[in-house]
C-alpha cells in the first residue's frame, strides 16, 4: 500500500497516466478495506485518491465478467484524477478554497459544483480546441457524480454534493449523425481494398456490427466453423458473448490479414492469441486501433465526409451495419441482437434518422404533378 501512497503524494497532473497505471493494480484493494473494516467502517482516514481509487475498484456483483472491465477502470481513474488535479490547480475557477489538497472533496459545495458545470460546459477542451460536446458532458458528469454519491453512502463526504449536479442527459437533438449508407460503406472499403490490414479491419467492422474492443479481445480460438459458417465468439459489454457472422469473403480478408503480419492462418480452438494484431505482433489497443482507423478514414478524403455532421470513426461502422441491416429489410429485434444492445430503445437511436428520412412524407411527391411541372 505504501508505494501507492508514495505515487499519489508526489504525483501532479503531469503525471496522471502513470499514476493510472499504478492504480490499474487491484491488488491493494483488500488492503484498503481491511484498514477500513478496522476502523469500523470509517473511511476519513483516507485521501481523496486513495478514495478513488476504492470506488473505481468497487465490485458491485459476485460475477467477476459484470463488474467493470479494465478498460472502463483506466477511463474512470482518467476523468476522476483529472477532475482532482484540476480543483486542486485551478479551484479559484469555481470559487473554491480547501486548507487540505490531498482532502478537497469534503470541502464541496453547491457553488462550486454549479461552477463546475459551466466551466465544463464552456471550456474549449473538446475535440478541434472546440467545447465538449453534450455526450462528452454527460459522460464525465455522470461518472464525477457517481463517484461523490459513493463517497457520500459511505460516509467519506458528509454533504450530499452529488444531488447539487443539474441534468445532463443527452437529448435526442443533441445526438451526433453517426449515420453511414451502404453507398458511403462500398466507398471506404473500395478505397482500401489493396491494403490487407485496412480492408480486413474495415469489412470486419462494417458487416458485423462489431465494437472496436470486442475486436482488440478476440483470440483465435474465438473463431469457429460450423456447418459451412464461420462465426467469431466476441465478449461484449457487461461480459455478455455473443456470435458474430463471418461471411466467407470476410474470412478471407483475415486469412491475408494474418498472412501480411507474417502469422499463422490456421484455425484452432487452443490458440489463445490475438486474431489481429500490431505489426509487432501484439494485441491492438482500444485507443490504438480506434485512433488508427479514424484516421485511415480521414485519409481517404472521400466527398461525402464533407458532408456528414459528425466525424466518421470506426464506430460510425457500427452504425453502418445497423442501417445496412435494416435496409436489407431485417427486423429492429433481430439487428438489436447482433449488436449486443440490451435495449431495444438504444437500436432505435441507431436507426432512427435513417428510419424518419426513409418513411418521410416527401417521398410521396416523387411522381407527382407538381414535381413533374418544376
Amino acid at each position: 500500500m505504501s508505494n501507492l501512497v508514495n505515487s499519489i503524494n508526489n504525483i501532479s497532473s503531469n503525471n496522471v497516466p502513470r499514476l493510472i497505471d499504478k492504480m490499474s493494480d487491484e491488488s491493494l484493494v483488500s488492503s484498503y478495506l481491511n484498514i477500513a473494516d478496522k476502523l469500523e467502517h470509517d473511511y476519513t482516514a483516507f485521501s481523496d485518491v486513495e478514495m478513488i481509487y476504492i470506488f473505481v475498484h468497487d465490485e458491485k456483483d459476485q460475477d467477476k465478467s459484470k463488474n467493470r472491465t479494465i478498460d472502463t477502470k483506466r477511463e474512470y481513474l482518467r476523468e476522476l484524477l483529472n477532475v482532482y488535479f484540476l480543483f486542486v490547480e485551478k479551484g479559484d475557477l469555481f470559487d473554491f478554497t480547501s486548507n487540505d489538497a490531498k482532502k478537497l472533496f469534503n470541502s464541496l459545495n453547491r457553488r462550486n459544483i454549479r461552477l463546475f458545470q459551466e466551466w465544463l460546459r464552456e471550456t474549449p477542451s473538446g475535440k478541434g480546441g472546440k467545447p465538449y460536446s453534450v455526450a462528452t458532458i454527460s459522460r464525465k458528469t455522470g461518472i464525477f457524480k457517481s463517484f461523490l454519491s459513493f463517497a457520500h453512502k459511505i460516509g467519506y463526504v458528509k454533504d450530499p454534493v452529488h444531488t447539487y449536479f443539474k441534468s445532463a442527459s443527452v437529448n435526442h437533438k443533441d445526438r451526433p449523425n453517426r449515420d453511414l449508407n451502404s453507398t458511403e460503406a462500398l466507398q471506404l472499403i473500395s478505397y482500401y481494398k489493396d491494403h490487407p490490414i485496412l480492408h480486413c479491419l474495415f469489412s470486419i467492422l462494417l458487416t458485423t456490427g462489431a465494437r472496436v474492443r470486442e475486436l482488440c479481445q478476440a483470440k483465435v480460438k474465438d473463431l469457429s466453423y460450423d456447418e459451412g459458417v464461420y462465426w467469431l465468439n466476441v465478449l461484449g459489454k457487461g461480459g455478455e458473448k455473443r456470435d458474430l457472422l463471418i461471411h466467407p469473403n470476410v474470412f478471407d480478408t483475415i486469412t491475408r490479414f494474418r498472412q501480411r503480419r507474417g502469422i499463422d492462418t490456421l484455425i484452432s480452438p487452443s490458440d489463445d492469441s490475438p486474431l489481429l494484431t500490431t505489426a509487432n505482433g501484439k494485441p491492438y489497443t482500444y485507443k490504438y486501433l480506434s485512433n488508427y482507423i479514424g484516421k485511415s478514414i480521414d485519409r481517404t478524403d472521400l466527398p461525402f465526409l464533407n458532408y456528414k455532421e459528425q466525424t466518421v470513426r470506426a464506430h460510425t461502422l457500427r452504425h453502418g451495419f445497423a442501417i445496412i441491416s435494416a435496409e436489407q429489410g431485417e427486423d429492429v429485434f433481430r439487428i438489436m441482437q447482433a449488436l449486443g444492445h440490451k435495449k431495444i430503445e438504444t437500436t432505435f437511436i441507431y436507426l432512427e434518422r435513417h428510419a424518419t428520412r426513409r418513411n418521410h412524407v416527401g417521398h410521396a411527391w416523387k411522381n407527382s404533378t407538381i414535381m413533374e411541372s418544376i
